[in-house]
């Protein structure tokens, strides 16, 4: 297992309902996930950033 730290750009415009479908595409490219979490969210200018940690067995 190992533990990943990701930051990722929210999209202008996502609907809430499409938000796990979209941060579990982005960060199941390392392994199997087995748990993810939202520990921040970042301003920077008009940006949001989304700061995940990911639990992923590899």
């Amino acid at each position: 297992m190992q533990s990943i730290y990701y930051e990722l750009p929210l999209p202008e415009f996502i609907y809430a309902k499409d938000l796990r479908k979209f941060i579990t595409g982005q960060i199941s490219k390392n392994g199997e996930i087995i748990r993810w979490s939202i520990y921040d969210i970042i301003m920077k200018g008009n940006k949001k950033i989304l700061k995940i940690n990911v639990l992923v067995l590899n």
